[in-house]
């Protein structure tokens, strides 16, 4: 594995706000972290070849849904691209150049790869960070909802609306807040929490880590922070753990967890003095 603080400029882009950081070479820079001979131009190049492949087949100036439609044909049925229900919680479902290898995906990256796909061939969509499901929405008009892990289904308001009520159990509320665009950090946080969730219950802390620094960087939560001085404590790096649990302690002091921390921050600090 490598480190975050390796070459990544497109992550770094999210970091700084840029308004149209590539989210798919974002997600291969994560992905690299773990898979360090990753070529990262060599996976866009196959995303670049299935939109390349979808743009021979519209005509110049035709409606957004078209291109879409024929996305869905290319990835589910000529590519037979779909949701990974058998083994969700699989890390390589957060790896983009994983999902298009192998076909197979979360909602998250599935969104990423539609997403670039898309904006290849001219059609902007905008991330949806929705309760239980990521989305897409296409803003032409009238909005469309796009479910890349349900083979593409364009969806109305409506529809989307009763399908995450379906996951989540009741009715959305707030659906407007809800179901509106989000920013791309938000979609890297995403992202990063759903692979930290999936290590922690494996009790992968080194793989944790790796996904947590860069957790703890984007997220503007210091909760993630806090999480990230856990992980290195659990990982005997207590000189590591005193800057984050410090941050976190100073941001919330009155935090119901704050006498705790306080304990390991004192206790990494006498650690690290006897190192002196």
């Amino acid at each position: 594995m490598r480190s975050p603080e390796s070459t990544s400029p497109e992550f770094d882009r999210v970091l700084t706000g840029a308004t149209e950081p590539d989210l798919a070479r974002v997600a291969l820079e994560i992905a690299r972290d773990f898979q360090p001979d990753l070529d990262v131009e060599a996976s866009l190049a196959r995303i670049e070849a299935l939109a390349a492949r979808i743009r021979v087949r519209c005509r110049e100036g035709v409606p957004p849904r078209r291109v879409l439609g024929q996305i869905n044909w290319v990835l589910y049925v000529e590519e037979g691209f779909l949701g990974n229900t058998d083994d969700y919680f699989d890390p390589r479902n957060s790896f983009l150049n994983e999902v298009v290898d192998r076909k197979t995906g979360i909602p998250i990256t599935l969104c990423i790869l539609y997403r670039a796909i898309a904006g290849l061939l001219g059609v902007s969509l905008s991330p949806v960070n929705s309760p239980a499901h990521f989305l897409l929405r296409l803003d032409d008009g009238e909005t469309t909802f796009i479910d890349p892990f349900h083979s593409g289904d364009l969806l109305e308001r409506e529809a989307c609306e009763n399908r995450l009520a379906q996951l989540i159990g009741r009715p959305l509320s707030q659906p407007e807040s809800r179901l509106a665009a989000c920013s791309p950090a938000t979609v890297v946080t995403r992202m990063l929490r759903n692979l930290k969730a999936v290590f922690v219950g494996q009790e992968d802390f080194a793989s944790a880590y790796i996904v947590q620094r860069r957790l703890a960087r984007v997220a503007d939560d210091p909760l993630e922070r806090r999480d990230l001085g856990m992980l290195c404590l659990q990982l005997d790096r207590p000189g590591e753990a005193i800057d984050p649990l410090a941050a976190y302690l100073k941001s919330r002091p009155k935090a119901d967890d704050a006498e705790t921390v306080t304990a390991l921050l004192s206790r990494a600090r006498a650690v690290v003095a006897q190192w002196n």
